[in-house]
């Protein structure tokens, strides 16, 4: 049997998603924050494609029904609930007083919660027709629904679920049609989404929340047509910049390779250092310190939480409580 070959553009994709998470989180929370400004274009831009291309790269790689659905326990609903209790344990310690409540997903954690929750029923979604226009329906006019808020973090979950489907429906054909763009389409194609987040950062006036589609319309104050265009142009920002990314990520193993690998790590580590800058924010004398605080820290935490004695902890810690926590 002749052993598939591993496409590294994935990895390196995942790689370059989970880098852009820390900055995300650390320049929202870094002390010096706006919307009208380089720290607005960079949040923007992240928020308008990363977790949605992480949640098409799950959905890519979800091809077996039944196998999702074997290891969604193992993979994202046991850490979604052991990680919720060490936040809530972390929060009580370093702020003295947390809340918890597993029906509202703490923070970041949302994320693993819904890959549970897509690759869960994945099995049963498929056998719905015409399911794909379905959730882009439901994804434009979830900021309409009030239900879909922050309890099990329905208005994410909706919200991302399309780019899931997305996902498990293209095939490496429709990959290797994507990335079949010329370099000088490739390149217009990234000023255009830069120029894009910069129109959005400075004149469309919608909150920086809305961004992360987690509540509804009225919640955020916009009206509900508004919400649906800028919803609009979010799923086509988030697919532009999947495009360009998949044209200038080369299948070849580099050190994006092995971060793209160790995401999980990353992702659930940095929350730490996150409430830390949440609560004494970055020294800003200058632009370029406070940029560099930003970009500088969130590297550190991809390059020690890829680390071999992070990724063997993590990888220990959740093997044994799925010992002593089966289904």
């Amino acid at each position: 049997m002749i052993k598939k070959e591993r496409n590294y553009t994935f990895d390196n994709l995942r790689g370059l998603l989970i880098w852009c998470i820390p900055i995300s989180h650390f320049i929202r929370v870094g002390g010096d924050f706006s919307q009208s400004s380089l720290s607005g274009i960079v949040y923007i831009t992240i928020n308008v494609f990363v977790m949605e291309a992480f949640v098409f790269l799950s959905g890519y790689f979800s091809k077996k029904p039944d196998r999702a659905r074997e290891t969604s326990y193992k993979t994202f609903l046991l850490p979604y609930l052991i990680w919720s209790l060490v936040f809530f344990g972390f929060r009580y310690a370093y702020l003295g007083n947390a809340h918890l409540n597993f029906l509202h997903p703490p923070f970041a954690l949302w994320f693993l919660w819904s890959l549970f929750f897509y690759r869960f029923f994945l099995k049963d979604l498929i056998k719905i027709k015409y399911i794909l226009p379905i959730t882009l329906i439901l994804y434009l006019l979830a900021g309409q629904i009030y239900i879909f808020n922050v309890f099990m973090a329905l208005g994410r979950t909706i919200s991302y679920l399309p780019f899931f489907m997305l996902g498990y429906y293209c095939n490496a054909d429709h990959i290797q049609q994507i990335q079949n763009l010329k370099k000088y389409q490739t390149g217009l194609l990234g000023l255009f989404m830069t120029l894009a987040s910069v129109v959005l950062a400075f004149w469309v006036k919608v909150p920086v929340r809305f961004y992360l589609l987690k509540v509804p319309a009225s919640e955020l104050g916009i009206s509900w047509y508004s919400d649906i265009i800028c919803r609009a142009a979010i799923i086509l920002l988030a697919f532009g910049w999947i495009i360009f990314l998949l044209n200038i990520l080369k299948n070849k193993k580099n050190y994006l390779t092995h971060v793209g690998i160790t995401t999980m790590p990353i992702y659930i580590f940095h929350l730490f250092i996150r409430y830390f800058i949440e609560q004494n924010g970055f020294p800003n004398p200058n632009p370029v310190v406070y940029y560099s605080c930003i970009f500088g820290l969130a590297t550190i935490c991809v390059l020690v939480f890829s680390s071999k004695p992070f990724v063997i902890a993590y990888d220990k810690l959740m093997d044994f409580f799925y010992r002593i926590l089966p289904l």
